[in-house]
């Protein structure tokens, strides 16, 4: 596997900031802690449940596995043909940067780079494949959020979400509805590529998004590619839902509504991708434990922790991935 360099090489300052940034994990775990919020008697009662165990780890499993399929097929539309176990390779150490690279480069951008150095005439493509990825995994997160909510206001599940809530869920997934939309109705004429190209040309240091749109846009002409990882993205999170509700079985002797948690756990999962900690530590606490208060459980801290948990997991399995890669192409030089 080819690696880059500048992806190996940390400089002392990268190193101080990556050393800071886990401080401030701990910080923040001690807070939450000494709150109340995070107790290590959930993490007891969870290992005290071997099936529920199982399920947690078999459902992470499944994501990991389906993540890797729907970003092959992304890539495969577009000529990028890579093997699954090279695209589940490239997911898990992207999985470990996530957990562990300094600075504000996402575990997404590794893999692009990666894959772009095996083939260099399809890098717009390839970062392309990255965004829209990531976009659809995002926009499957609210439509799912977005038809629980719906069918909330139906079904007597023993609670009421305020309104503001659904509304703001219901408003989001349209919007990522129609972009969609807009992405394979816009063949001929291209407004918003129009107005990039007027900024781009004025701002000539924003010429990459030009790429990274035109990258993306070109899979109107693969609505077959598109729709299958629409797919497998609903299928993902529909997954995890079912994976916060076992964790949150065992925290907790009240269990909560799946219908509730389709809606929540989705907005929750939002607020991870917002790059302040590793793990979405900080950010994804506070928005589990206030989405949880609303439907009446003060254990969204503790049912995160535990996701964070299968996180670093993840991205463990990641590192010792990347290292032997690292290894390989070490020996392969020497050979040379």
């Amino acid at each position: 596997m080819e690696t880059s360099s500048e992806l190996q090489t940390v400089s002392g300052k990268e190193r101080i900031k990556l050393i800071l940034k886990f401080l401030l994990v701990g910080v923040v775990f001690w807070y939450l802690a000494k709150k109340g919020l995070v107790t290590a008697d959930s993490f007891h009662h969870l290992m005290s449940s071997p099936s529920t165990v199982f399920v947690v780890l078999m459902l992470t499993t499944i994501n990991t596995i389906l993540g890797a399929f729907r970003w092959r097929g992304l890539l495969d539309a577009k000529g990028a043909k890579l093997s699954f176990l090279r695209v589940l390779e490239l997911n898990l150490i992207g999985a470990f940067f996530n957990i562990a690279l300094p600075g504000a480069v996402s575990g997404d951008f590794v893999k692009a780079v990666f894959v772009s150095k095996q083939f260099p005439e399809r890098k717009p493509a390839v970062f392309g494949s990255m965004l829209l990825d990531r976009f659809l995994g995002m926009s499957a997160m609210v439509f799912v959020a977005a038809v629980s909510a719906v069918v909330s206001t139906f079904v007597n599940w023993g609670g009421q979400l305020p309104s503001v809530l659904l509304l703001s869920i219901g408003g989001i997934g349209a919007g990522a509805f129609l972009f969609l939309c807009y992405m394979f109705l816009s063949h001929k004429k291209d407004p918003l590529f129009a107005l990039i190209q007027w900024v781009t040309k004025r701002h000539t240091r924003l010429q990459l998004v030009d790429k990274l749109y035109v990258g993306v846009m070109d899979y109107r002409t693969r609505p077959r590619a598109v729709i299958t990882a629409v797919s497998q993205s609903i299928l993902i999170h529909m997954f995890l839902i079912l994976l916060v509700f076992a964790i949150s079985l065992s925290v907790s002797a009240t269990p909560i509504s799946l219908i509730a948690l389709a809606v929540i756990v989705p907005i929750g999962m939002l607020a991870t991708t917002i790059p302040v900690l590793p793990a979405g530590v900080g950010t994804g606490h506070a928005a589990f434990f206030a989405l949880f208060k609303l439907v009446g459980s003060d254990q969204g801290a503790e049912v995160f922790s535990l996701f964070v948990m299968l996180q670093i997991l993840t991205g463990l399995i990641g590192g010792v991935v990347y290292l032997r890669s690292t290894a390989k192409v070490g020996m392969t030089s020497a050979s040379r």
